[in-house]
């Protein structure tokens, strides 16, 4: 055959192939114009529609969650934190071992299916990606405060844990008992009360707070200037009455549940004394019990006795940029940029290994 009938063939042979493509196009146009296509949720997809879409969801998530790089996952304070979220803001969905699904979540299309085997069927990372992105139309939502990655990787490690957990065990982890003798059970089942302390170390003890530290953190939460996937939709929930009283509710409390420190040596406590009250003053770090002791102004919180892992995750954060959206922690945040990891932890365990007595000074009570 001729070189100039191959060419005449080929643009045939194209003309044809976008003729067709133009014909499917208009076609699918007027199929969706046409209104034939049912897309009540009382009746599935076309099957291939189903297969289509699952081929499409699974691919995505696998080639997204390309490079994401897992943490460790095994520690159980992380597991208790993501577990209070989880009972709270997945469980509704999709169910749990104390409560099944209601019929209008059964009823959506795709229903929300069990996560109690998710682990065994997603890689970390992909479960990452999941939880911190969603799903287009499907009702899941992304994580409401999608750069808070440290949260999102609290549920994988309670999704991780979750096929090993019956009711009575997975009751106790989410601390169910209890909650309708409290106004305030959302916020107890993680940060504690009178009788508990909080659920993790990763949560802090809002127990003796003052009043107006603890109203305007829940302001801010609400407003999204301290973003947090756990937090900002209950705050959000909470009229001033409420805040009210949640805030004289802690502030009421005696904060007597001294945390251990088990995980501090005595000279990483040391290290971190000295610079809780003197500073490190060619480094530009200021002495915290200036701002963080007994006698601090009320707009700050008070350390001592706090939880060493959420003090040098919260440091952490402002480092990274997510805490200095509001005046407070823009004051905050070039201090923490200047502590080095080892200072940030050094100062956390001192914090934590300090109880709740600390003399007007700032100085460890004897």
């Amino acid at each position: 055959m001729k070189l100039g009938q191959l060419r005449v063939r080929h643009r045939v042979l194209l003309r044809w192939t976008a003729g067709g493509v133009a014909a499917l196009g208009v076609g699918a146009l007027l199929f969706a114009w046409s209104g034939i296509y049912n897309v009540a949720a009382s009746r599935d997809h076309f099957w291939i529609t189903t297969a289509f879409l699952e081929l499409a969801l699974r691919s995505s998530v696998r080639t997204h969650s390309l490079g994401i790089d897992p943490p460790m996952l095994d520690d159980d304070q992380l597991v208790a934190l993501g577990a209070g979220h989880f009972e709270s803001g997945c469980a509704p969905c999709h169910g749990s071992p104390l409560a099944v699904t209601t019929p209008p979540f059964e009823n959506m299309l795709p229903a929300p299916p069990s996560l109690s085997n998710a682990a065994e069927e997603w890689s970390d990372a992909q479960l990452f990606w999941i939880v911190k992105n969603g799903f287009k139309y499907t009702g899941m939502p992304a994580w409401p405060a999608i750069e808070r990655d440290d949260e999102v990787w609290a549920v994988i490690a309670f999704l991780k844990r979750y096929p090993e957990l019956d009711a009575q065990e997975y009751g106790a982890l989410v601390r169910t008992a209890g909650e309708r003798e409290n106004e305030f059970a959302l916020c107890v089942r993680c940060h504690g009360d009178e009788t508990a302390p909080p659920s993790s170390r990763f949560v802090p003890r809002l127990a003796g707070q003052s009043r107006r530290y603890l109203a305007v953190s829940l302001d801010h939460y609400a407003a999204g200037a301290r973003p947090s996937g756990l937090m900002e939709a209950p705050a959000a929930q909470l009229d001033e009455s409420t805040i009210a009283r949640v805030a004289d509710y802690y502030a009421s409390i005696d904060a007597a549940h001294r945390s251990t420190a088990a995980d501090a040596t005595a000279p990483r406590i040391a290290r971190g004394r000295i610079i809780a009250n003197e500073g490190v003053r060619s480094e530009l770090i200021p002495p915290c019990v200036a701002c963080h002791g007994a006698e601090a102004h009320d707009l700050f919180p008070r350390l001592a006795g706090q939880h060493a892992p959420y003090i040098a995750g919260q440091l952490r954060l402002w480092q990274s940029g997510l805490r200095d959206a509001s005046v407070l922690g823009a004051i905050m945040a070039p201090i923490a940029r200047r502590l080095s990891d080892g200072q940030i932890d050094d100062v956390a365990a001192f914090f934590e290994s300090a109880g709740t007595e600390l003399s007007p000074g700032g100085h460890v009570r004897p």
